[in-house]
């Protein structure tokens, strides 16, 4: 497909002749439409999605727009694609004449894949962000802030039983698609027949389902064994094959001829279902879910509109604070760091307050307690002489080992501290400081003194108010969840969940921006 048409920069006479008359000025709609120009990048932005020659692709501005029309809505493409070709006011901000008749649903979907299929997933988001920066609504250097929140997947978490049987038919399902004269030669009639069907453990007592669970995990082993046997090399491929070959050695960790694991795992690498294999089981708070996680940042300058500047979805089970980095690097990129960036304990550490500053970033949040033993002994009690390299306990011993260790990830030097064995056994406090046979050893951190700083800071008044700035990142999360079903994964897999991401950033930028534009002709005219 080609760019051979684009949307039209002006209002088509028809549509503005309407649409001027029953859209007042505050509607959203209307906004964009008049503000086309301002807030919308330009067609060539999609160029590289397409080839020079071929059949002429409907433009990809505005399913863009549509796409984000759906978000602001909560609709699914088929209704979406009837809407564009009746709704004035979708017409209106899309500059569409009034006699366009709209397009298939199915190129909606069309249009997000070709986006994935270019990892283009936040080429919208950016390409808009960009424009709001030029028109100078994200203040240089202003204050942002960040927090992550859970996201469901599209599926349900599987017991073990169903687990093991619906990824054994899942792989069989595809295995049957690509290569079914090899499975009809190979494969007994009643494997096929057996593992054809959705498996339930409606009715089944203890016994009967651990055996046919066991029974299932003999048959998935055997299955995969004959694949690796004779199947054609496209078969082994497949990942519906890889996700039972992964799943059963999880579920049966010894092997065909082993049991069941009694208690079912969860980590980053178990799968909960062969039907999204990303989704993984998280809890927070006594809470579980199974799904992802999303970092949200925004912008919260009381003299700017706040705009969401970054999304990422991450695994349910993945940490926060490896992802401010990631978070940082994004806006760099985009041009849109901030000055203060307001963050819980999950994102804090000395490494990225000392970070942070390279970047001119002041990093504003509590870090968490020194954990490094247990209270009246932890690291912040005891004195570090680094010049000396002698380090005073509290019970007033002096280390025995004072040793570098390289930290290759972030490429920095790191010192290691021992106090003797005997020293440390012959302590009264020994049991208490520690138990180890070795003695007492802390590994100091080149960033400890900004941490430390830190946590003086964070007990006085005037820094915790202004740390009340961060709230505010809940009431956005809340935004997302009940005005746009950010709650739920519209889509299965990561990268689909960042498409739904970026699309839904831009609809509540707009509305936000709709709010503020109002606001300040409202403020305009009371003041004139």
């Amino acid at each position: 497909m080609s760019l051979q048409w684009e949307l039209s920069r002006e209002i088509p006479i028809d549509t503005a002749n309407i649409g001027q008359k029953v859209l007042t000025e505050e509607n959203i709609y209307r906004q964009i439409g008049d503000r086309f120009h301002e807030i919308l990048p330009e067609e060539e932005v999609f160029e590289e999605l397409y080839e020079t020659t071929g059949r002429g692709a409907i433009s990809p501005l505005l399913l863009a727009l549509v796409t984000v029309f759906q978000m602001m809505e909560k609709v699914p493409d088929r209704v979406a694609a009837a809407w564009v070709a009746s709704r004035i006011d979708w017409k209106y901000a899309m500059h569409l004449p009034l006699g366009y008749a709209g397009f298939h649903f199915t190129d909606l979907l069309a249009f997000r894949k070709r986006l994935l299929e270019h990892n283009q997933e936040r080429l919208v988001f950016e390409q808009v962000l960009l424009k709001l920066n030029g028109l100078g609504l994200i203040k240089k250097r202003g204050k942002m802030r960040t927090d992550a929140s859970h996201i469901l997947g599209v599926v349900e978490r599987l017991s073990q039983f169903e687990l093991v049987m619906e990824s054994l038919r899942v792989a069989l399902k595809a295995v049957m698609e690509v290569a079914q004269d090899w499975a009809k030669q190979v494969l007994p009639a009643a494997f096929c027949e057996v593992y054809s069907q959705q498996q339930s453990e409606y009715g089944l007592s203890e016994s009967q389902m651990r055996t046919q669970l066991v029974q299932a995990g003999q048959d998935g082993f055997w299955f995969l064994t004959q694949i690796d046997k004779s199947a054609p090399t496209l078969v082994g491929q497949l990942p519906e094959v890889e996700v039972l070959r992964k799943v059963l050695q999880q579920q049966f960790p010894e092997g065909p001829g082993g049991p069941p694991v009694k208690q079912r795992p969860t980590g980053k690498q178990v799968i909960e279902s062969p039907h999204e294999p990303e989704v993984r089981y998280g809890t927070k708070r006594g809470n579980g879910w199974l799904g992802y996680k999303m970092q949200v940042t925004e912008t919260c300058d009381n003299d700017q509109p706040h705009l969401i500047v970054d999304l990422e979805a991450t695994g349910a089970l993945d940490n926060d604070s490896p992802e401010l980095p990631k978070i940082q690097a994004r806006l760099e990129t985009q041009q849109t760091l901030p000055g203060e960036q307001y963050v819980d304990q999950g994102y804090m550490s000395g490494y990225h307050l000392a970070d942070s500053a390279e970047l001119g970033i002041l990093l504003m949040g509590v870090p968490l307690n020194d954990t490094q033993g247990p209270e009246g002994f932890r690291q912040t009690d005891f004195h570090i002489d680094e010049a000396a390299q002698q380090v005073t306990c509290p019970a007033e011993h002096t280390n025995a080992l004072w040793s570098e260790k390289y930290d290759h990830d972030r490429q920095e030097t790191q010192f290691v501290v021992r106090f003797a064995a005997k020293t440390c056994q012959q302590c009264h406090f020994f049991g208490h400081c520690t138990s180890s046979s070795q003695g007492r050893s802390l590994t100091l951190h080149p960033h400890r003194d900004v941490l430390a700083a830190r946590r003086a800071e964070a007990q006085t008044k005037e820094f915790l108010q202004k740390l009340h700035l961060r709230a505010g990142i809940e009431a956005t999360i809340s935004e997302l969840v009940r005005g746009y079903g950010f709650r739920s994964a519209r889509y299965r897999g990561l990268s689909k969940l960042r498409l739904q991401a970026y699309f839904t950033a831009v609809a509540v930028n707009f509305k936000r921006l709709e709010r503020w534009w109002s606001q300040s002709q409202l403020t305009h005219e009371v003041a004139g």
